[in-house]
């Protein structure tokens, strides 16, 4: 009876030895292998350990240990993609373009689209004139003039010279962005020409009878006209960039060796 019981005795002081080495052996075997992340990235477990030793609850299990951290991290990368969210760099912070009611930007250009719509659908293309810029680099009689878009107005109220001082920084603006190598470093000088309304292909074709008329920058009094009464269709270059332009005098008739 004796010997039973010392066996017994000698069975359960074994298995502490055994537990304690294995728990002992597990932490040999973290302490030099890595640990695979949750990223991809090769993890010391010293790090897992100053991580976890803080908190005793998993300070047994290694599984719990590691599964502790992942959350961590997971947290931590959150936090982090919040945080990027929110962040504005100064860079994209731009000015507003200058310009008032008629500055470049997406809002004016789509009012004055409406509202060349609007005026149009009424009077027709009678109310109408076709913009052409005068290229500035242009060298010789032969001038370049590049169409830019369409003016209306409301012909009872406003005359064609108001209509084009009225959204001359549009035009102007516009201009430069179609034609940014030939226009681009004139801004701020550059000469809007009108033509009849709807008159492209007359032009193309070197017409005679279609001449361009030179408008002035600033008419006295072209603030004081309404947006409403005057409407803006700019050009859209679908052509791959070659936009249209057509040969004229200095005064925007149409060269003699061009009549045919």
């Amino acid at each position: 009876m004796k010997s039973q019981s010392t066996i017994a005795a000698a069975v359960a002081a074994a298995a502490v030895v055994l537990a304690n080495a294995s728990v002992s052996s597990s932490a040999s075997f973290a302490t030099i292998y890595p640990t695979i992340s949750d990223d991809n990235k090769i993890t010391s477990s010293s790090n897992i350990r100053k991580v976890t030793s803080s908190t005793n609850k998993h300070n047994d299990d290694p599984f719990a240990r590691l599964s502790y951290n992942i959350l961590r991290r997971s947290s931590a990368l959150n936090m982090a993609e919040e945080e990027e969210k929110d962040y504005v760099s100064p860079m994209r912070q731009r000015p507003r373009p200058k310009g008032g009611d008629t500055a470049y930007t997406n809002e004016n250009i789509l009012r004055q689209l409406r509202y060349y719509n609007d005026i149009r659908k009424i009077g027709g293309k009678d109310c109408v004139q076709d913009l052409y810029v005068r290229d500035p680099n242009t060298v010789g009689e032969s001038v370049r003039f590049w169409f830019v878009g369409k003016v209306a107005r409301c012909t009872g109220t406003v005359s064609q010279e108001l209509a084009i001082a009225r959204q001359f920084n549009l035009i102007e603006e516009h201009a430069t962005r179609i034609r940014p190598v030939e226009l681009g470093r004139s801004f701020g000088s550059l000469e809007c020409y009108v033509a009849p309304g709807d008159t492209e292909i007359f032009t193309s074709k070197n017409d005679p009878g279609i001449r361009l008329h030179k408008m002035p920058r600033c008419v006295e009094g072209s603030e004081k006209v309404a947006l409403l009464e005057v409407g803006l269709n700019l050009e859209i270059l679908t052509n791959q960039g070659a936009g249209f332009c057509i040969v004229r005098t200095d005064d925007g008739v149409v060269p003699p060796d061009l009549i045919w």
